[in-house]
């Protein structure tokens, strides 16, 4: 007789359950900034980085090496700007850096109670700086999009 009520009671809380208190794997969250890497005397054809270090500036996380032409990088959601330094190796002798700050505005978008929040941006005005002058690899920096809503479409282009 117990056996039944244990079942029972185990078959009424699977009922109970709400779509809200399981966030399902699909749930789209906070969208990184999709940054291209262009040519800079073709600007319409890509051109990929071989063994760039990014590494973000004052952050507790490790950098990564990156190998492409884009590249998802988040944006800090408890400050107005993320910075970037970005280091390339041109070559097995020489690297060179150049540090990015991107200025944004977080808009949070309520998902449901067991997701909770997700935080969409804007570019902030102006939207970037180049805080190494002269000597770095990069040579401009292009705005694509300026909302950072999701991941399917580019936001930034960095040309070299």
């Amino acid at each position: 007789m117990n056996l039944r009520k244990l079942i029972l009671l185990c078959f009424l809380g699977l009922l109970s359950c709400e779509k809200d208190d399981i966030c399902l794997e699909g749930t789209p969250g906070t969208p990184r900034m999709v940054v291209l890497f262009k040519d800079y005397n073709d600007p319409l054809k890509s051109k990929a980085v071989n063994e760039l270090t990014i590494k973000g500036l004052n952050q507790e996380a490790n950098y990564q090496i990156f190998s492409g032409d884009s590249i998802a990088l988040p944006l800090r959601n408890n400050f107005d700007i993320t910075q970037y330094k970005l280091v390339l190796d041109i070559d097995t002798e020489k690297k060179t850096s150049d540090s990015l700050q991107i200025n944004h505005e977080q808009f949070d978008i309520y998902i449901n109670r067991a997701c909770g929040y997700k935080s969409n941006y804007i570019f902030g005005n102006p939207p970037f700086y180049l805080l190494t002058q002269g000597n770095g690899w990069i040579k401009s920096i292009a705005i694509i999009k300026d909302t950072i809503t999701d991941e399917k479409s580019s936001h930034l282009a960095i040309y070299h």
